[in-house]
């Protein structure tokens, strides 16, 4: 029997639960138990677990003769099991998702053992988001290890059938549980997804040049960039841009969130403006923001994708003492309006 040409094919694999799988239609079930965090297998079955917990993941597999050289270069996560296929029909697809059909058969070789090395990047990125775009990425790397004749029989496959025996596939699956590799491991089960909780008020600093203040997702640059505004605040689907007084300067940045987007009462902020934006990743952050515990910038959009509100307050400082605060300052509150896919096509043309 030949093997495999090395190959490989990517597509968009709609996750739920945190967990993509690769079954082979067998009916075995999927491990629930992940001793190492990302990947783990069972006879018939394994699951990844990914960083989300509903939406899309990028996915590329690639098929080989043998197991190619370890390297973890540009990839935050790495992980080595071995595939036990009884049918030789084994595929990625998300939980309760049909196999997506750009994905080629991952055990093209028939029934037999496999190995599956999966690199993974962007799992700690943003887990309460719902992408409609991925950005997490996987590789999932397959190739054969013992396939063919000697591989049935040790398997069973088939067995019952040419003996004219009673089908035995449940007793042949518990026995490769036990002795079989992978062997089964108990671990800790797949994780659970909490509600986000809104964030408290945060307050930092940001850097500002072009008399620009942005906000969109670091890890997916924007298709485009809204205008320089005639006045506060500009938007387009996934950037938002604030004009800031000054060409390039560190200004004082404010975040609040608020269900409601009630309006705060008359205070010393000079000037107010309000729009709407659209985020189709659910993850957007100032640009160069750090607040006053010298942490990474908050997700204005914790949420995940869909429509939001954003009144923006500015004020500067000219002519006072001076201080070793910024000499420009604005306020950011921020409210959902229409959450999911709905309110991404909603929005997504203004």
């Amino acid at each position: 029997m030949s093997t495999p040409s090395p190959t490989s094919a990517r597509a968009d694999v709609h996750v739920s639960y945190h967990q993509m799988l690769v079954t082979d239609g067998s009916g075995a079930d999927h491990p629930t138990g992940v001793p190492n965090g990302l990947t783990a297998s069972a006879p018939g079955a394994a699951v990844i677990l990914t960083g989300i917990h509903t939406g899309a993941v990028d996915v590329t597999v690639q098929l080989t003769d043998a197991p190619p050289a370890v390297t973890a270069e540009g990839w935050d996560e790495v992980e080595e099991v071995e595939l036990i296929t009884f049918t030789g029909e084994m595929r990625v697809s998300g939980m309760m998702m049909g196999a997506p059909e750009a994905l080629p058969n991952l055990t093209p070789l028939g029934p037999g053992r496999y190995g599956m090395r999966v690199h993974a990047r962007g799992r700690d990125l943003h887990p309460a988001a719902v992408p409609a775009v991925p950005f997490e990425f996987y590789l999932v790397t397959v190739w054969p290890i013992e396939v063919g004749p000697e591989a049935c029989a040790k398997l069973g496959v088939g067995v019952a059938e040419e003996l004219g025996l009673p089908d035995k596939s449940s007793e042949i699956r518990r026995w490769a549980r036990e002795h079989a590799r992978p062997e089964h491991q108990p671990g800790r089960p797949a994780r659970e997804i909490q509600p986000p909780l809104p964030p408290a008020p945060v307050r930092g600093a940001a850097r500002a040049s072009g008399h620009r203040l942005r906000i969109a997702n670091p890890y997916q640059p924007p298709a485009a960039e809204p205008a320089l505004p005639e006045g506060l605040v500009a938007a387009v689907p996934d950037a938002v841009v604030i004009r800031t007084l000054r060409d390039r300067s560190v200004v004082g940045v404010h975040v609040r969130w608020d269900q409601s987007g009630a309006r705060l009462p008359p205070s010393s902020w000079e000037e107010t403006e309000e729009i709407e934006f659209v985020t189709t990743t659910g993850i957007m952050r100032v640009e160069g923001m750090s607040d006053d515990r010298g942490e990474e910038p908050p997700n204005l959009t914790y949420q995940g994708v869909g429509r939001y509100g954003l009144r923006v307050y500015g004020r500067s400082r000219r002519g006072e003492r001076p201080s070793n605060r910024p000499g420009e300052s604005y306020l950011l509150v921020v409210w959902p309006i229409a959450l999911g896919a709905g309110g991404r096509t909603v929005g997504a043309g203004f």
